[in-house]
C-alpha cells in the first residue's frame, strides 16, 4: 500500500509557474542569451547570470570581485562581459559562474557600472 502512495507521488505533474506578480520579458532573456566575454566565451552556455545586489561585487584594486557562497572570488580579466553585447538593461552587476568539482568558475561578469 505504502508503496502505490508514494509511485502516485513520484507519478503526480508538477506545476511551476513565476510569481503572480513577474512578468517575462523577452528582451532581458534574449540580451542574457547573447553576451560573450571579452575573450568570445558565450556567457550563457554553461552558466545562468546572476543578477548581483550592489553589496555582492566590489572594485578591489585592478579587479572586480564578486560573493558567492559567502566568499568573495576575483573576477578574472577573460571573463570580462563585451561591452559590444550592448548596455546592461539590468543596471545591475551581473555574474555567470559554475562550480566544477569544488572549484568557483567565474564565466563572465559585467559590473552594474558598464565600463
Amino acid at each position: 500500500m505504502i508503496f502505490v502512495i508514494v509511485l502516485l507521488f513520484i507519478a503526480a505533474p508538477c506545476f511551476a509557474a513565476p510569481p503572480p506578480d513577474a512578468k517575462a520579458d523577452g528582451h532581458l532573456h534574449s540580451w542574457f542569451e547573447h553576451q560573450h566575454s571579452l575573450t568570445g566565451d558565450w556567457c550563457c552556455n554553461v552558466a545562468d547570470g546572476h543578477i548581483l545586489a550592489a553589496t555582492e561585487w566590489r572594485s578591489s584594486g585592478d579587479h572586480y570581485e564578486v560573493w558567492i557562497d559567502h566568499v568573495w572570488h576575483a573576477v578574472p580579466t577573460a571573463a570580462l562581459r563585451d561591452p559590444r553585447g550592448g548596455p546592461n538593461p539590468t543596471g545591475h552587476a551581473i555574474v555567470w559562474w559554475s562550480k566544477v568539482g569544488r572549484e568557483m568558475v567565474i564565466h563572465c561578469f559585467g559590473p552594474g557600472s558598464e565600463f
